[in-house]
Parts: structure tokens; C-alpha cells; sequence
């Protein structure tokens, strides 16, 4: 049984290779597939809806957390693209790795918040993931107002 590219298997933490989903157990919070009737460590009954809801639940709070976490990646590499613009032969490159990388975060916080901002979940590393594009939010906030203002000032500024 592969992972190998092309061979149309797909594996995360929610899905496993035959389809089916995991959730927690509602009664003692272990993992379980959400095909089954009954947890098989506490036998307490499973409602099939309910399986089903908290399984894409789980997989919506896995990929949060996946695409947190390589934001919070890019923001640190874009820290250290901004600390090169102080190194005399190498601040071309913290230019340019600066401007791209902005853009890219930018872009990765406004898809972050469109797509995950109505999760429901106690999960801890779902809140360290919403703590973490929180921060990442509040810094890029400033160098986003002073481009717009310099724009306005710009475009509508006196003399225009």
C-alpha cells in the first residue's frame, strides 16, 4: 500500500487510505473511525451523524493547524529577509525575499481567516494556531495601513 505520487491514495491525519474519517470519541476522547457503531475502548454508541460531523470537523482543525503552522514558517523567514536589508552584499536579497514574502503571508493570513475563522474547537493546538495567525494578523497590520496611507496621500494627497 503506497503513498507514492500518482497513486490516487490519499493520507492525512483525518482520512485514512479506504475513506473513512476519525474523530474523538465523545466519551473517552480516543481516536476512533467514524464508520463504527460503538467505540471500541469504552463501547459507549456512536451516532453516525454526529461521527461524520465531528470527523470533517477534526480534518477542517488539522488543516487550520497545518496551514498555521507554515504561516507562522514564512513570517519568521520574512524576519529574516528583513534582517538581511541591514547586511551591506546581501540586502538585495532581503528586498526581494522581503517583498515576496509579505505578499505571500499576506495572502496566506486573508485565506487562513476566510476559511477557519468559524471553527468551533477546544483543541489545543487549534488554539495555538489561532493565537499564532492572531500575532502574524497584528504584524502585518502596520506595514498594511502605512502602504494604503501612502497610497491615499498619493492618489488624493494635496497638489493632486
Amino acid at each position: 500500500m503506497g503513498g507514492r505520487p500518482g497513486s490516487g491514495i490519499l493520507l492525512t491525519l483525518a482520512k485514512e487510505a479506504d475513506g473513512t474519517m476519525i474523530f474523538e470519541c465523545p466519551n473517552c476522547k480516543e481516536t476512533i473511525d467514524s464508520t463504527e457503531k460503538q467505540c471500541r475502548f469504552c463501547s459507549a454508541p456512536i451516532d453516525a451523524g454526529a461521527a461524520e460531523r465531528a470527523a470533517k470537523t477534526l480534518a477542517r482543525v488539522n488543516q487550520a493547524c497545518s496551514d498555521a503552522s507554515f504561516m507562522r514558517t514564512a513570517a519568521v523567514a520574512l524576519l529574516v529577509f528583513f534582517g538581511m536589508l541591514f547586511i551591506p552584499l546581501v540586502s538585495w536579497y532581503g528586498t526581494w525575499g522581503c517583498l515576496i514574502l509579505f505578499a505571500a503571508v499576506l495572502v496566506m493570513v486573508v485565506r487562513w481567516w476566510l476559511r477557519f475563522w468559524n471553527i468551533e474547537s477546544d483543541d489545543d493546538d487549534f488554539v495555538r494556531s489561532r493565537r499564532t495567525v492572531g500575532v502574524v494578523t497584528l504584524l502585518l497590520f502596520f506595514p498594511v495601513i502605512r502602504f494604503v496611507s501612502v497610497l491615499a496621500i498619493a492618489l488624493f494627497g494635496p497638489g493632486n
